[in-house]
């Protein structure tokens, strides 16, 4: 176990949960959500409340809402084990209607939805294989596109997974599902001064690649191990891009990430989750992929960005 491992797996031993429990049962629910979130939550308060996490022995987790144990995640590695086929992780720009989806309906391929993509790949008649879902948003005003992959394995946040939890539980526990968090904003952990991070990634053989930008949220970078945390790149697309190289893929497509903010493949409806990647494209987005670039380069791994549109270099692709 390196340092890191060892660090993220000694959790705060305080159990939190009794004792929310018994702010709830004397106080009034609003007074009681606010002491919930100042004396309990510390960095992460946006968790919905009554909703805790416990780390289990095998990394993954149990969720709780109150005392009563609601569902239990697995290790990312084991989701949906090794990867051993050319991978095609959808995305929702709307250059993904001009693919063609006939050679992803016969299973030649691993597909990986992101975001809202069930719901474009239904009406074309695919399947995923997995879903990731970075943007807690989604938990609520995005579950009707969680709803339309029923069943498929999920990987997302523990912010997303506490609403879900709460609010749609059955897209819980229905299926089989991997949680990972973003790097230095882990639960029940204190944040890290940069450089005692950049230390204990140093000795852990450094999965984290930080880029040169400092980025204090740490959305920026690559990490070779997202079940110890990840970068989000500002793009769920990054996020998903992380995770299948982890699981081992080698051959690697990006249908749709457009990241031109000209709207989604699929209709929001009244609950439309406002697009923002062209905010981020320069500080955050573009060294991401940079990132990406520098480390996978001279390996075996070759990932090609199909989208006509996408402002990123092709000279960062395969």
């Amino acid at each position: 176990m390196t340092p890191l491992e060892k660090f993220l797996n000694e959790r705060d031993p305080r159990d939190s949960a009794a004792l929310v429990e018994r702010l709830y049962q004397f106080l009034p629910a609003p007074i009681a959500r606010l002491a919930e979130k100042r004396l309990v939550r510390r960095h992460m308060r946006s968790i919905a409340s009554r909703i805790s996490f416990r780390r289990n022995d095998d990394s993954g987790w149990t969720v709780r809402h109150g005392t009563q144990a609601v569902a239990q995640s697995r290790p990312l590695g084991h989701l949906v084990g090794r990867i051993d086929r050319p991978v095609t992780i959808v995305a929702t720009g709307p250059s993904a209607k001009d693919h063609d989806w006939e050679e992803l309906r016969d299973g030649g391929r691993f597909v990986i939805a992101v975001a809202g993509a069930p719901t474009f790949l239904k009406s074309v008649g695919v399947r995923p294989d997995l879903l990731v879902v970075s943007d807690s948003r989604f938990a609520r005003y995005g579950i009707e596109h969680i709803r339309n992959a029923a069943g498929v394995p999920m990987v997302t946040v523990l912010r997303a997974a506490s609403f879900l939890a709460t609010e749609s539980r059955n897209e819980l526990v229905s299926r089989p599902f991997s949680l990972i968090e973003q790097i230095n904003s882990w639960y029940g952990l204190p944040k890290l001064p940069h450089e005692a991070l950049l230390a204990l990634n140093g000795k852990s053989d450094s999965p984290f690649h930080f880029a040169n930008t400092r980025d204090p949220h740490y959305r920026t970078g690559w990490s070779a191990a997202p079940e110890l945390g990840y970068f989000s790149g500002c793009t769920v697309a990054f996020v998903a891009l992380q995770i299948a190289v982890r699981l081992g893929a080698r051959d690697i497509e990006i249908v749709g990430m457009d990241l031109s903010g000209a709207g989604r493949v699929y209709d929001d409806g009244e609950h439309a989750v406002r697009n923002t990647l062209m905010y981020h494209y320069e500080p955050v987005i573009l060294p991401s992929f940079e990132m990406m670039a520098q480390v996978l380069k001279g390996s075996e791994i070759k990932v090609r960005n199909l989208s006509p549109v996408c402002a990123l270099p092709r000279s960062l692709f395969s």
